[in-house]
């Protein structure tokens, strides 16, 4: 994650792991975006500098709303590198009903 590397360890780890979950939107996708309601735009705004000043970002409050939903985590279209995306999930192994385990 190019956008975060000044702020993280210079020693990196790739790990590889499964993950079990459901309730997934994929903001790849413009009609599940319409369904749920949701602006690309704003899943993606930048969101750092804003919550450096003590804002609640754009992204932040799309994310909300999906979980308040349901949706359990999306999908994310990599800005950096296009054609690549992102798992990202809202929360794991607890009560979620996700689960992401270590392959070893």
């Amino acid at each position: 994650m190019k956008s975060h590397s000044d702020n993280r360890s210079a020693k990196l780890e790739i790990v590889r792991v499964s993950v079990a979950t459901d309730k997934i939107i994929d903001l790849r996708n413009a009609e599940a975006l319409r369904a749920a309601g949701i602006d690309l735009n704003d899943a993606i705004a930048p969101w750092q500098e804003i919550v450096r000043e003590g804002g609640v970002p754009r992204s932040w409050t799309v994310r909300n709303r999906l979980e308040s939903s349901g949706i359990k985590g999306l999908i994310d279209p990599s800005r950096k590198a296009p054609g690549l995306w992102h798992l990202v999930l809202f929360s794991w192994n607890d009560d979620s009903r996700s689960h992401v385990y270590l392959i070893e």
